[in-house]
């Protein structure tokens, strides 16, 4: 068990316990006048006012003092962290629930129940929003924190680079919302080079919502590939080799293409480009920098010059083993996490008023016996 002070400043409040007790060492005793028979025998002197040097009435001193302490300690407004309460912590949960744009509403509603706190956040990118919501997170007091994530999860909309903001303490929850849309087939033929020798695939592609299936087709074998690559001397090596790359990758040939097609760097020879125009179509292009990404101009080249189409090659969706790879539990509250009032310094404030009224009850007594001495004072006598 630990105590922790949420306003410690006001602990310099202590120092007031200081006040009863000068008050009760220098406040002034009240004489009490004694009959005397007579005092012609006695010596005139010098009255003085008497004053205490030593504690009287410790009972009423320690209650005045311990009323001033505990309304400091109250002030500083402690927290009594016990197992139980930790335990308690842990129980309860700060929810941060991360939305795609036009999420439904019930969904949300849905998300939010039973959270001990909860948020929404939703931005145009999803790494922003679970940015946001890990800040949050960050300022709630003691309890277990989760981060729900509602979207449909098209492919690109989450990655590992977008969760490795959140703390491995704080829980990852996936829902998924939306249909998936309907399985489809669609038909790709390519042009690729297996070995040495190229041929022509009637493939097929079977898209669903979270993979895609390459389905092989009939094969016919063609003495030269349909495509070719003029260039300067110097880089026609790097063309061949571009080439080569992007057949052995499979290069897509649907049936309305160009039966050939010529690409014609910048620097190849007009009088080679002349000839290739009168039996094929010719495409001019730059000459690729830096070299390693020439396959890949290659390919955006060939693309546009055969009229493909920008179909969806690659799933809709996330897949559900990856998303099932991302969740996680919450774990235990952070110990680096401030608590919050949670009402323990009414305790204090409660102890600070009994003593007011014991306090008021001592002094209401020492009054009366005050006034019983004046009223049956003791006679004097004299040898």
């Amino acid at each position: 068990m630990s105590i922790t002070w949420l306003v410690p400043a006001a602990l310099a409040g202590l120092v007031l316990v200081a006040l009863p007790i000068a008050v009760h060492l220098l406040a002034r005793q009240q004489t009490r006048q004694v009959a005397f028979p007579s005092l012609r025998f006695l010596l005139p002197s010098y009255l003085s006012a008497l004053r205490r040097r030593s504690i009287q009435d410790a009972v009423l001193l320690a209650c005045r003092v311990l009323i001033v302490a505990a309304a400091a300690a109250a002030l500083a407004a402690p927290v009594i962290v016990t197992p139980a309460r930790q335990a308690a912590h842990a129980q309860r949960i700060a929810r941060a629930i991360v939305v795609e744009p036009g999420a439904d509403a019930a969904t949300v509603t849905r998300q939010a129940a039973g959270a001990f706190r909860s948020a929404t956040f939703s931005r145009d990118r999803m790494g922003d929003a679970i940015a946001d919501a890990v800040a949050w997170l960050g300022d709630q007091p003691p309890a277990a924190r989760e981060i729900v994530i509602v979207a449909a999860f098209a492919l690109g909309q989450l990655s590992d680079a977008d969760l490795l903001a959140v703390p491995g303490t704080t829980g990852i929850r996936l829902v998924r919302v939306g249909s998936a849309p309907p399985a489809r087939n669609v038909e790709w033929p390519v042009i690729v080079r297996h070995g040495g020798a190229v041929q022509h695939e009637a493939r097929q592609l079977r898209l669903e919502d979270d993979r895609t299936t390459v389905i092989g087709g009939a094969v016919t074998p063609l003495a030269e590939p349909p495509v070719a690559i003029l260039a300067a001397p110097a880089d026609q090596a790097l063309a061949d080799a571009a080439l080569r790359a992007v057949l052995a990758a499979g290069l897509a040939w649907p049936a309305g293409a160009p039966s050939r097609v010529v690409l014609a760097w910048q620097g190849a020879e007009e009088a080679a480009i002349a000839l290739a125009a009168s039996v094929a179509t010719v495409i001019r292009m730059d000459r690729p920098s830096p070299p390693a990404l020439a396959a890949s101009a290659v390919a955006r080249a060939l693309a546009g010059a055969t009229a493909v189409a920008h179909r969806v090659m690659e799933p809709v969706r996330l897949d559900s083993d990856q998303l099932a790879r991302w969740q996680r539990r919450p774990g235990t509250p952070p110990s680096t996490v401030d608590p919050v009032d949670e009402g323990d310094r009414r305790w204090f404030w409660g102890a600070a008023l009994v003593l007011l009224a014991v306090e008021w009850i001592l002094r209401a007594r020492q009054r009366e016996t005050k006034r019983e001495a004046i009223a049956h004072p003791p006679e004097a006598q004299v040898a």
